[in-house]
């Protein structure tokens, strides 16, 4: 090699360092970047083939110097800091969080109060960061400024989510269930009451509830009962009475304790056919919010036994001190509430949560894989960009028995913090300095050597 080749071989080492310094350099001024990937430094050998001699190695000048290029690591896996905020979450594992860049964001009152739209470009980026949170306009986004682009659920199609912070609305009641075991041996003339409060289509957490009263009187014969539902809006509404007759042993194939039959004289109380092993149900239309309602309340089965797992059924058995047990009462309306906030669980689904309790779930996280991710091309603010070498995006939800996309899991409540190791890239700055000047020395004593042969021309 000639002294202009060492001068070049040395020169192209003092810039491999100095790359190997700059990479050094952003992965310590990003330590503490969450969701930051840090960048390593691969270096090559140049060879170059011109040779002096015969022998392909014998007199060979086959030393060319080096180069230096950035090595991703996209795949790393940093550590994770638990934060307490509902909608912050952690990927641990394959997979990036679909994000919009805002392109326009327009802030207005309506209706006296605040507003906020947001447009985002056409181009989806992809993030490590899931440090969401709900801004002016209820959208969920990162620190950054990227807006979470989520999944209808049950899909895989990414759109810019905008969380719907109106009123849950109620469900009215169209059944109740009832499940009690009556005592044989209750005295006659014996009272039990149960309510449970009923909605009708407007109920609130505080309004638009009545109780749907269940009253059983102790009938004078062994084996019957007389049954009173009070329900109604203005004061109680009675229905019934109603005839409830259970088995004694001697109907078959009713056996004993097990209802029989339900009759009443009440045109306003429906029926359903006393016929052993049928549905035992009781039809009545209360009148809430001034419009009738219906509501069926459920009995079991006629020739019904005990069945713990059951949501309703009617036995008559002794008890130890002559009151009613195995009782239970449900009913399947549910009261309207104001919204409260929003969560995300481990499944990524994005949950709306009520002031009374209710919860709503309508979109989830759908996370993007790719064949190389640690080729995906590097954009602002912790934010990559699919590229060619990458392969394109697969989209994989966490609830996916198949897992085609071969993404990883979630951690709620929890952010992904850098990848840099501050301890092992101190190493590689001591390495990187000392590299920078032995090449540093290397073209100082090829200067040196190289005067000194002009100096003997002279």
């Amino acid at each position: 090699m000639t002294f202009f080749g060492a001068l070049g071989t040395a020169v192209l080492g003092v810039n491999a360092a100095a790359t190997w310094v700059g990479n050094i350099s952003d992965n310590i001024a990003n330590a503490t970047t969450n969701g930051y990937k840090e960048v390593n430094t691969a270096f090559s050998d140049l060879v170059n083939n011109k040779l002096l001699g015969d022998s392909p190695v014998i007199d060979s000048t086959k030393h060319g110097g080096v180069t230096a290029s950035a090595r991703f690591e996209n795949r790393a896996q940093g550590n994770y800091l638990q934060t307490y905020q509902t909608t912050n979450v952690a990927v641990t594992g394959a997979g990036f969080f679909p994000v919009g860049r805002p392109t326009s964001v327009v802030d207005r009152v309506v209706n006296g109060e605040s507003d906020r739209t947001v447009q985002v470009d056409d181009t989806t980026y992809y993030t490590r960061l899931g440090d969401f949170h709900l801004d002016a306009g209820n959208y969920l986004v990162n620190s950054n400024g990227y807006y979470l682009l989520a999944s209808a659920t049950g899909s895989t199609n990414p759109q810019l989510l905008k969380v719907d912070d109106s009123p849950i609305d109620a469900i009215a009641t169209t059944e109740v269930n009832f499940t009690a075991n009556l005592p044989a041996n209750a005295a006659a003339g014996a009272v039990s009451r149960y309510a449970v409060a009923v909605n009708d289509a407007t109920a609130t957490a505080v309004s638009g509830q009545y109780d749907f009263e269940v009253v059983w009187t102790k009938g004078t014969l062994a084996n019957e009962w007389q049954l009173e539902i009070n329900a109604g809006e203005t004061g109680q509404t009675n229905f019934g009475p109603m005839t409830v007759t259970f088995a004694d042993g001697t109907t078959p194939p009713f056996q004993s304790g097990r209802l029989q039959s339900i009759t009443t004289a009440d045109g306003a109380v429906t029926l359903s056919p006393s016929t052993a092993g049928g549905a035992a149900t009781i039809s009545i239309s209360p009148e809430f919010g001034g419009a009738a309602q219906p509501i069926t309340l459920n009995l079991g089965n006629f020739n019904g036994g005990f069945n713990a797992s059951a949501t309703s059924g009617l036995t008559q058995y002794n008890t130890p001190d002559g009151t009613p047990t195995n009782v239970d009462y449900t009913q399947d309306g549910l009261p309207g509430a104001e919204f409260k906030n929003v969560s995300i669980d481990a499944a990524g689904q994005i949950i709306y949560n009520y002031a009374n309790g209710r919860t709503q779930t309508e979109f989830q996280i759908s996370l993007g894989n790719f064949r190389e991710p640690d080729r995906l091309d590097r954009f602002d603010d912790t934010t990559f960009l699919a590229t060619a070498a990458s392969g394109a995006v697969r989209y994989g939800n966490i609830d996916d028995p198949d897992n085609a996309a071969g993404i990883g899991k979630l951690i709620p409540t929890t952010v992904e913090q850098s990848t840099v190791d501050v301890a092992e890239q101190m190493t590689f700055l001591v390495q990187a300095q000392q590299a920078y000047g032995m090449n540093s020395q290397v073209i100082t004593a090829a200067d040196e050597m190289l005067s000194r042969l002009i100096d003997l021309k002279r």
